[in-house]
């Protein structure tokens, strides 16, 4: 008897739970695709030429394309001529995606900050690294710089236009205390 027992009880535990799941599934709520958190947006050819135009000039000049917010991405296009970071900078919480438009310049890529100094929340700068390497980018170029990896670039006698796309693996920064 328990032969025939034992198998019929997990045939009736099977339907139960069968039974129940079904049950469940009529009642949890549906799954709906994600809302976007921000608003989509085009720039146009002309839009981004004027732009552009607030770039020129040694020195590094920068337009913000898309800051970030609801969403964890910053966008900048970023023109710069005879301009040499003071400092080598690495990021906690922040990828960078380098497109070369223009130009070149040459960039010093991983290692270890000499003396690193924090200036704001995981944002690091130091001038000098340890086991760096530097790479030379030109038009067309395109460079992943994940968080936590020692960069700074050099356009001394050069001229570089570039978009700098900014990810925040984290989450949003959060917001800049207000200036007094």
């Amino acid at each position: 008897m328990t032969r025939t027992v034992a198998p019929a009880l997990v045939v009736v535990v099977g339907i139960a739970c069968l039974v129940a799941g079904a049950r469940e599934a009529r009642t949890a709520p549906a799954r709906k695709p994600a809302a976007a958190p921000a608003p989509y947006f085009v720039k146009s050819a002309a839009s981004l030429a004027e732009a552009e135009k607030t770039l020129q000039g040694k020195g590094g000049h920068a337009a913000d394309l898309l800051k970030p917010g609801a969403t964890a991405v910053e966008i900048a296009w970023r023109h710069e001529e005879d301009f040499e970071q003071a400092d080598l900078e690495v990021h906690d919480g922040k990828d960078h995606v380098f497109f070369v438009t223009e130009g070149q310049a040459s960039l010093i890529l991983g290692g270890d900050l000499v003396a690193p100094r924090e200036i704001s929340a995981g944002e690091w700068r130091a001038p000098k690294s340890t086991n760096s390497k530097t790479v030379d980018v030109g038009k067309g170029d395109l460079v992943f710089i994940p968080h936590g990896t020692v960069h700074g670039r050099s356009v001394k006698g050069k001229k570089l236009t570039m978009m700098i796309v900014s990810f925040y693996p984290g989450g949003p920064p959060p917001p800049a205390p207000p200036s007094k």
